[in-house]
């Protein structure tokens, strides 16, 4: 169990309270012993005072009755046999020599006797008012304390018990599984009113992805359709310049609507749907090859190929769009990869970032010249590295930018 969990706290405090009913309990029972013991000494050694001065004649026995009165349930013993049985048998709890005799308190068969001897003469008494410790009751009192702390434990930790299965509707929230998520309210406390609240604000989630997600495909539809028409229509014109910045701007278009296309899949959640093995050779031709790139402005540097374990479209994307940025913002037109069980660098000999890289990552980010600004291409990139469990880092070095693929080992298949 968690230590930070409010079910260990609530736990830790029922031990703690229990053990402390235990202790308190157990002092009370040697506290009221004493009490008890108290009270007995001194019945008997009131009796015991009041007998002597009868004896001796001190007092008359209309004040000895008045001095004992509240003590009247003592039986003389008069048989010789059973005296002799309890003296001889008996254990002495307490015993006093006074002139002329001797007082003794005498415990047989969980019964208490008072023996006072005066002048040689045995007078002993029984205690008919005598009860044993009174054990059974405080344990009774104690064991019921106990039982009710338990039922009390077992009820508080039943109603937090749904705290557990919210926050595992939760966790699924935090994985993007709205689909999966259900409606964990159980009743009309306010534990059941949180997990009702968050149904309904899934559900209201779900139909606003739903209504994104529609839109953004309608979207791209659309514009698809125009812009093959034109790129066909294009075909048909001479070669010249307007031919030519129509066909860019075309293009552009299209590696805009290619690149929403991966923002739309990353945030809707179906990023995964086909993560599987692949050789990283393989991503890195896949991602020339939609690159559009020659060996002539790449080189790669990789001492030997290992398997990954990545969404194969997603994955090339991301290459794909550091190599575009690599060569478009280089003095040289050139970018080199480094491979390594690490990371992956892409390296371009150019001016420093003016911001940071987490200015850049964001979406829409504009450099200081659009035309070849990052715009969603680092956005993008970052996004894929985060849903692969990797992320994006830079540096700047000997007049060179140097973008990493930090944590690849979390996306390496071991043999």
């Amino acid at each position: 169990m968690n230590k930070s969990s409010v079910f260990y706290t609530i736990t830790f405090i029922f031990i703690f309270a229990g053990i402390s009913v235990v202790l308190g309990f157990l002092w009370l029972i040697e506290y009221d012993q004493q009490n008890y013991t108290r009270e007995l000494n001194t019945k008997y050694s009131l009796i015991a005072n009041a007998r002597l001065l009868y004896f001796a004649g001190v007092i008359s026995e209309r004040e000895f009755e008045e001095q004992t009165k509240n003590y009247n349930k003592m039986e003389q013993i008069i048989e010789a046999r059973r005296i002799r049985k309890i003296l001889f048998n008996g254990d002495i709890l307490d015993r006093v020599e006074v002139r002329n005799g001797l007082i003794e308190i005498i415990s047989y068969n969980n019964q208490v006797y008072l023996n006072i001897i005066y002048d040689g003469k045995v007078n002993l008494y029984k205690d008919q008012d005598y009860q044993t410790y009174r054990y059974f009751i405080i344990k009774v009192i104690a064991v019921a304390v106990i039982c009710i702390l338990v039922l009390l434990y077992i009820f508080i930790f039943k109603k937090l018990k749904p705290l557990k299965t919210l926050k595992k509707q939760i966790d699924k929230f935090a994985q993007g599984k709205l689909n999966d998520i259900e409606d964990v309210s159980t009743g009309a406390d306010e534990i059941s009113q949180v997990s009702e609240a968050f149904y309904q604000a899934i559900l209201q989630i779900r139909k606003l992805n739903q209504s994104r997600q529609f839109f953004l495909r309608n979207i791209m539809h659309e514009l698809k359709t125009p812009i093959t028409k034109g790129l066909i229509t294009l075909e048909m014109l001479e070669d010249n310049k307007y031919k030519e910045r129509l066909e860019n701007i075309f293009n552009r278009l299209e590696i805009l609507i290619n690149e929403f296309a991966a923002i739309e899949q990353i945030t809707s959640g179906a990023a995964f749907i086909n993560r599987k093995k692949y050789n990283i050779l393989d991503v890195l031709d896949e991602a020339k090859e939609i690159a559009m790139r020659d060996d002539n402005n790449i080189r790669i540097f990789m001492k030997e190929s290992f398997f990954v374990n990545v969404d194969f479209k997603l994955f090339t994307t991301a290459i794909k769009n550091m190599i575009d940025n690599g060569i478009k913002h280089s003095k040289d037109g050139f970018v080199q990869i480094n491979i390594t069980q690490d990371f992956i660098c892409f390296k371009n000999c150019g001016p420093e970032l003016n911001n940071t890289l987490e200015y850049y990552t964001q979406a829409f980010t504009q450099g200081t010249k659009q035309k070849s600004s990052f715009g969603l291409g680092l956005y993008i990139v970052n996004t894929i590295l985060q849903t692969h469990e990797m992320k994006l880092d830079y540096s700047y070095k000997d007049g060179m930018n140097l973008f990493y693929f930090v944590d690849l080992k979390n996306i390496i298949v071991k043999e």
